[in-house]
């Protein structure tokens, strides 16, 4: 069992430098940082998500709401099974003790999973099943953002991959409850109107 571990942990540092010195472009070293803190980013935060959920909530009223309901729900789970739950009992530390190239702020606290992969991986998952247009893009983005933690220095691949498979389940649960309430809803209005 402890040859088992060390080979895994041995593969997540090798990828880890794989992806955080070498697969690396003068282009991506300005995307992903961007990408990564686009949560703290004050344009998007205060400016295009509040516009886009106000006029996504107009034109699709009660859809739209059983959707951010249910993307509040998954996100806010997946966030604090992730932080609450699973970091305080596995203990990881970040990736402080190899040779990092840092290209975000310093982050603290454990390490896996990471957080960000999961609630976006969450959030995509329900926003796919809500909207099946959106499956794919939603998806790519998600996954995008799972690659810039590794690629930025905070978090090893292995990290990312049991956030993203988190948010993947917990968003999966979150979306089935969504669809069944929306078809039960859609029931209900389709005998008031016969």
């Amino acid at each position: 069992m402890t040859s088992l571990t060390g080979a895994l942990r041995a593969v997540d540092q090798t990828v880890f430098h794989w992806i955080n010195q070498v697969w690396t472009h003068p282009w991506l070293d300005a995307f992903f940082p961007w990408l990564t803190d686009l949560d703290r980013n004050p344009v998007i935060l205060w400016g295009a998500l509040p516009v886009g959920l106000a006029c996504w909530l107009y034109f699709q009223r009660g859809r739209a709401a059983r959707v951010l309901v249910a993307l509040a729900l998954a996100v806010g789970l997946c966030d604090a099974v992730s932080h609450r739950f699973i970091k305080p009992h596995v203990h990881r530390s970040r990736p402080w003790g190899l040779a990092v190239v840092l290209r975000t702020r310093a982050h603290s606290g454990y390490s896996f999973p990471s957080n960000h992969a999961a609630n976006t991986a969450a959030g995509a998952t329900v926003l796919g099943m809500a909207v099946p247009a959106l499956r794919a893009p939603a998806l790519a983005a998600a996954f995008l953002v799972a690659y810039s933690r590794v690629y930025v220095g905070v978090h090893y691949p292995f990290d990312a991959a049991a956030g993203s498979l988190l948010g993947l389940l917990v968003g999966g649960m979150a979306g089935a409850g969504l669809l069944r309430f929306g078809r039960a809803g859609g029931g209900q209005r389709a005998k008031k109107k016969r």
